[in-house]
């Protein structure tokens, strides 16, 4: 029997699979500017933000972001620094909630 990538689970029948870590990404996204730019910015963890002519493009490019810095901080074992207490939505924002599975 050869042994998987380790980027790739055992999927030896009768083996339970690991688990897969899943973290919520907070986002507020806006309303479309006079550019028709919609952003979209993650409030549980500092410096993300993205930009995008949809509301779908700018989550996008965050929940990417989120997903890779994330990943690295639990790769590495490292504590996530998580907002404790994330913003409300500014007048006109949206806030999205979304599951990120790693």
């Amino acid at each position: 029997m050869t042994t998987p990538p380790s980027n790739q689970a055992d999927l030896t029948p009768g083996k339970p699979l690991p688990p897969v870590p899943v973290f919520n990404c907070a986002v507020h996204v806006s309303p479309p500017n006079d550019a028709r730019v919609v952003v979209a910015r993650v409030v549980n963890l500092a410096g993300i933000e993205g930009e995008g002519h949809t509301e779908r493009e700018a989550l996008a490019k965050v929940v990417a972001e989120f997903k890779a810095i994330v990943a690295g901080y639990h790769a590495a074992g490292d504590a996530i620094p998580w907002i404790a207490a994330p913003p409300k939505p500014a007048p006109g924002e949206t806030e999205r909630l979304i599951a990120v599975h790693l």
